[in-house]
């Protein structure tokens, strides 16, 4: 008799873990339940607020941290995060490169390299938007010249260099073929100093265009931003009641996705509403967002 009591003890003992766990897996489904459906109110909220796209939000999100609250996670469909640079980097002139040997000079593999980084170059500037296609053309004008100016240095070096070796008739070729390189090479330069004007005539524009560009950016961020703002706390003030199962010492959080720009890093604003203040509110939305702790991370 004793044995079977003290394996009953044993038994009760070790289920209690179990069912307190259970207990607590549906105090809980029932506080999720409730956030589905005030995730649900909010979803539908966002994309009927006057129609406006700026308030329509993209992978609601939400977790609950026990002794802490829900936190909701939402980011702005239609949110502009490329960063626009503040300036147009010219791409940078061909290298001065040693002279190879015979067989590598022959292949001209200095060019065919700078040739396929240009080219890389291209795409990849494309991709983010920085260049227009007028400006690689004229860069790559400009790049094309600066190859002729080296190679006609390169045969002015080596007239110098034979000159000293040749006969009179040879002497006086060479001198006509130099004169020839010299007045092409003064061309080139005059050339060049055009293709400058027109390059930075066009980088003032391009970065008055980026410019203008980030500023209408950063204006249908913060447009963005003050549009969930409103919706979310329009929709937790009216309600917020469904989240019955929330204790009343416990908070709601809202975290809006990459909404904020330093430094060219993202950064997320988070607001904490008290679930006090959240019983409180009487259709006025604004003071609960007054009421909010509000920073960046």
């Amino acid at each position: 008799m004793k044995r079977w009591l003290l394996s009953l003890s044993i038994a009760s003992a070790l289920m209690l873990p179990a069912t307190a766990s259970i207990a607590q897996e549906a105090d809980h489904q029932g506080l999720k339940n409730q956030i589905e459906i005030f995730k649900d109110i909010l979803t539908t909220a966002a994309k009927q607020q006057d129609g406006r796209e700026s308030s329509r939000l993209d992978d609601v999100e939400f977790t609950y941290l026990r002794g802490q609250g829900v936190v909701f996670f939402v980011r702005s469909a239609r949110m502009p995060w490329r960063i626009v640079a503040p300036d147009v980097p010219e791409p940078p002139m061909p290298p001065e490169m040693p002279e190879m040997s015979g067989f590598a000079k022959d292949l001209q593999l200095d060019r065919v390299v700078e040739e396929g980084l240009r080219t890389a170059h291209r795409v990849l500037s494309q991709f983010s938007g920085e260049y227009s296609d007028e400006w690689f053309e004229l860069v790559e004008q400009k790049r094309e010249l600066a190859w002729e100016v080296r190679d006609l240095n390169r045969e002015l070096r080596d007239i110098e260099f034979q000159r000293d070796v040749q006969d009179k008739a040879s002497k006086a070729e060479m001198k006509t073929h130099k004169e020839e390189l010299e007045a092409r090479l003064a061309e080139l330069k005059a050339q060049q100093k055009q293709l400058d004007i027109e390059l930075n005539e066009m980088k003032k524009t391009l970065k008055a265009k980026q410019e203008k560009v980030q500023k209408e950016r950063l204006l249908t961020q913060e447009k963005s931003i003050e549009a969930i703002e409103q919706v979310f706390t329009r929709v937790l003030c009216d309600y917020g009641i469904t989240l019955k199962s929330l204790p009343d010492s416990e908070q709601v959080s809202l975290v809006i996705r990459d909404a904020s720009v330093s430094d060219k890093k993202r950064l997320d604003n988070i607001y904490v509403f008290e679930k006090s203040a959240i019983n409180a509110c009487e259709s006025e939305p604004a003071d609960l967002l007054e009421q909010a702790q509000k920073y960046k991370f």
